[in-house]
């Protein structure tokens, strides 16, 4: 659930001081009293108000709603993430508190608190980032090319049989991925221009230099970055280790925005931008694409060496301009086409980059997404349950 926003509020260091000793305490209601200053009663109406004397002498109130044993709990699971470091989990933790009792005062100061230590640590993550040099990759082929088959494990093609297909009422993606359970595995990248701080963990760089952070795909142990100039897409990918932070990977696929022949009054507004990745032991799988046809040159997957930058195939073009990819046995199954127009599912050897089927939809493909053997696919108005038979099995 994404973090609820709240008023900003300034709290002097002696009175989060005066919260947090109440909260570890797990008093839920009121700061802590001195030796001759007593706790006020609570008020009517289930109302928590208290107030404490900080050691600058000014009063302190750490009241308002109170919270439910529940709600206490998750309160100090905050607080122990925030002596940890983990400043997005515990603001995350006090969002979940204040959705229940907004008014309770002591959790909305430790919100706050939280924001603005997270605030403070992507900034120096920042600025330990700025000085990084990335690999500038060469313009790619624009058509199916393989170079050297990747290092990755093979497996019998999939076969998509199809379990059922449903029409869906266009726009309510939220809705059949709440429904599904389903979510991409993702962080919440800071929105300066909205004032959103996003939920990234401390270490991970929220700019490279000028570009913003505009998407950050969590996968095994690793963060795949995308960095660029909006929110259209990645310019630059970094690949980050979550245990030690650090980028094992900084590639610049400046190089694959245009294909060739592009005209210059189209090359402003049809980049195409990385929009997807994977990792696949030491491959890194990455889509790029743009709404626009671009003549062909359009929606590719490239298989590069995670250490060198190398290529090692790029897929046909138009494959894959749905918002995500899957990698499953040995192959990778995408997705591409516009709108309410037919669509195709394609499944790639990941080994070698060729199609190996295209299944087609009646809309283009937006999410894809593995569950305990099938494939669930959400096209423009149509939704998708297939069921993966390997083998002929």
């Amino acid at each position: 659930m994404r973090p609820v926003r709240r008023p900003a509020r300034l709290w002097s260091a002696s009175a989060l001081v005066i919260v947090l000793a109440a909260c570890r305490r797990g008093d839920s209601s009121q700061s802590p009293a001195g030796p001759s200053t007593a706790a006020p009663p609570a008020s009517p109406g289930g109302s928590e108000a208290g107030a404490g004397t900080g050691p600058s002498g000014q009063v302190v109130t750490t009241g308002g709603e109170a919270l439910s044993p529940a709600l206490a709990l998750r309160r100090a699971q905050g607080v122990a993430a925030m002596d940890g470091g983990r400043h997005d989990l515990a603001r995350q933790a006090f969002a979940e508190v204040l959705d229940e009792a907004p008014g309770n005062l002591a959790t909305q100061a430790l919100y706050d608190a939280a924001t603005g230590a997270m605030l403070a640590a992507q900034s120096q993550a920042g600025e330990r980032f700025a000085g990084r040099k990335a690999t500038v990759l060469p313009a790619p082929p624009w058509t199916y090319t393989l170079k050297q088959p990747a290092p990755i494990e093979p497996g019998p093609p999939p076969t998509l049989s199809l379990v059922s297909e449903t029409a869906n009422g266009v726009g309510d993606d939220g809705e059949w991925l709440a429904r599904n359970g389903l979510a991409l595995p993702e962080y919440e990248v800071p929105n300066p221009m909205r004032g959103e701080p996003g939920t990234l963990p401390p270490t991970i760089p929220p700019t490279f230099g000028k570009y913003l952070l505009v998407q950050a795909i969590r996968q095994d142990g690793f963060t795949i970055l995308f960095y660029g100039s909006d929110y259209s897409g990645g310019r630059f990918v970094a690949v980050q280790r979550e245990d030690s932070a650090e980028i094992v990977a900084l590639l610049d696929f400046e190089a694959y925005a245009h294909p060739p022949g592009t005209a210059a009054g189209e090359r402003a507004f049809a980049a195409q931008r990385a929009t997807w990745a994977a990792l696949a032991g030491t491959v890194l799988l990455v889509g790029h694409a743009h709404h626009a046809d671009a003549k062909g040159g359009n929606a590719f997957i490239t298989a590069l060496d995670l250490g060198s930058g190398a290529l090692l195939w790029r897929s046909a073009p138009l494959v894959a301009n749905a918002a995500d990819f899957v990698v499953h046995r040995g192959h990778v199954i995408t997705g591409y086409g516009a709108g309410a127009e037919p669509g195709y599912l394609y499944v790639l050897d990941a080994v070698t980059g060729k199609t190996v089927s295209k299944t087609r939809v009646k809309s283009g493909p937006d999410y894809l997404f593995l569950q305990t053997g099938r494939l669930l696919v959400r096209c423009y108005d149509t939704d998708y349950v297939f069921e993966l038979r390997h083998g002929g099995a």
